[in-house]
């Protein structure tokens, strides 16, 4: 009887930590903004609420496919029942995806961070007498043939994220997505002004090394 107990209670343990996480999402608001946006993008059979689990879900459980996904919801639908929440399949979670603006998970995550951001300082501001960023990019590899706009190599697809991190919070605050042939130099400027601050300090490495840009940066 108990290691029965003790195997049901491991099965669990994923889904319920993941429960908790849930917990903090703002639903009230992503039903709204569902209500705003399904017309526009012909998705009332499946909600918003349900694809936003189910991204959450490819993250923390570590999927590689729609088809884990799809497995791992599966697995815990009675879980799901009570967070209001339903498994979706992998042609539907593809088609939300599609068919649903990248706009509205940025609003979700910077909603998200201004509520918690608090939470994550760690008082570097202490130490410094402006707010502390880092700015780097990666360059995240696809297949030519399904993303046609993501040029990069003669036979190879891919594109960057200019990413810039606030170091107190440890969190991403700007994400500019370009071509991959885009160089890291000509978008710095771009991802930096979108800080909206002027006094600041920014960490890079050898890679944005311009004089141009330091001379603007320095201004």
């Amino acid at each position: 009887m108990d290691s029965h107990f003790n195997e049901s209670a491991n099965q669990n343990a994923p889904i319920s930590f993941f429960a908790q996480h849930l917990k903090y999402l703002p639903k009230d608001w992503i039903v709204q903004e569902d209500k705003r946006i399904s017309p526009k993008c012909n998705a009332r059979k499946f909600s918003l609420w349900d694809q936003i689990v189910s991204l959450l879900f490819c993250h923390l459980a570590g999927c590689d496919s729609l088809r884990e996904i799809e497995d791992g919801l599966i697995s815990a639908v009675g879980k799901l029942q009570h967070l209001a929440a339903k498994a979706m399949g992998r042609t539907t979670l593809a088609y939300a995806n599609e068919h649903r603006s990248h706009e509205t998970v940025q609003k979700l995550y910077f909603r998200l961070l201004q509520t918690y951001k608090n939470l994550f300082r760690g008082h570097l501001d202490q130490d410094y007498l402006h707010p502390v960023y880092a700015l780097d990019s990666t360059t995240i590899s696809v297949c030519l043939s399904r993303f046609r706009w993501a040029h990069y190599r003669r036979a190879k697809g891919g594109f960057k994220l200019h990413t810039i991190l606030d170091e107190d919070i440890q969190l991403p605050v700007v994400m500019n997505m370009t071509d991959g042939k885009r160089a890291d130099v000509k978008e710095a400027k771009a991802a930096i002004e979108a800080l909206g601050n002027k006094e600041i300090t920014v960490v890079m490495d050898r890679g944005y090394n311009d004089y141009a840009l330091f001379m603007w940066l320095t201004r």
